[in-house]
């Protein structure tokens, strides 16, 4: 059975997941979005046709029985506050840094109020989707449309939201070896084709190992080959340590994070 599902908020992640509900034609969800970003909005109402546009945040909040608060978090309590919400509203919060509490203290009692950080994947319906607190309800809506990671604790929101920090450095990576594959001779077609296809096919097993031990993949490797060269020449110059490094500097400066 499809909900009736409001975006209060229609940027890139309200929009990503307006996608991943909608693109695949297979969840009968009605969805109302806000009129805030008015192109935006149209585009996704013109897409799909269980898409429409409120006239007000209100109407959106009205007409729903979720409301995905998807606006930025500075403007969070200037837009939502104003807002009427119903004790049988089931809220989800994409304002990851803004705590639970300080929301409830804006929309009142409502059945459901949960944190979610979804990335722009979930248009595809491929990715993680952080939800806090580990509510079922929740979990089963954003399930159809990523790989949901539900935790107990605030800190491991954080800790999981500074690991999405490493996608510009990875793709920085991604496109240094396509670069050095073209200096040493291929095409900028053929070296991105295989780079992008040998780390897909990377992750795939290291998802589905049947070992599931990621370090003990890691060392796989024949003793004098090129795989162990690479290796032990990124070992011998430290060059994990920035990457963790990088890490620990978004996790505190998430945790210390107050707007």
């Amino acid at each position: 059975m499809g909900m009736r599902i409001g975006f209060i908020g229609t940027g890139v992640i309200a929009s990503a997941l307006v996608n991943g509900f909608c693109s695949a034609g297979d969840l009968d969800h009605n969805i109302i979005v806000s009129p805030r970003n008015a192109q935006r909005a149209k585009e996704l109402a013109d897409k799909y046709e269980n898409v429409t546009v409120a006239s007000s945040n209100q109407e959106v909040v009205d007409k729903s029985e979720w409301v995905v608060l998807s606006v930025v978090p500075q403007l969070g309590e200037e837009i939502i506050r104003p807002l009427k919400f119903r004790e049988d509203h089931r809220v989800v919060n994409l304002m990851s840094d803004r705590k639970l509490e300080e929301i409830a203290s804006w929309i009142g009692k409502t059945r459901t109020l949960a944190h979610v950080v979804p990335l722009p994947f979930a248009a595809r319906r491929i990715g993680p989707i952080v939800v806090y607190p580990q509510d079922k309800d929740v979990i089963d809506l954003f399930s159809p449309i990523g790989e949901v990671v539900a935790v107990d604790s605030i800190e491991k929101v954080r800790a999981l939201q500074a690991i999405t920090a490493m996608m510009s450095p990875y793709y920085k990576l991604l496109w240094e070896v396509v670069k050095w594959g073209q200096r040493n001779g291929l095409s900028e077609k053929e070296s991105m084709d295989y780079t992008l296809a040998f780390f897909q096919a990377l992750s795939y097993e290291a998802e589905h190992n049947e070992k599931g031990d990621l370090e003990a993949l890691a060392e796989e490797m024949t003793p004098g080959g090129i795989n162990e060269m690479a290796y032990k020449n990124i070992i011998n110059k430290n060059g994990y340590e920035p990457w963790i490094e990088s890490l620990d500097q978004v996790f505190v400066r998430l945790m210390n994070r107050q707007y």
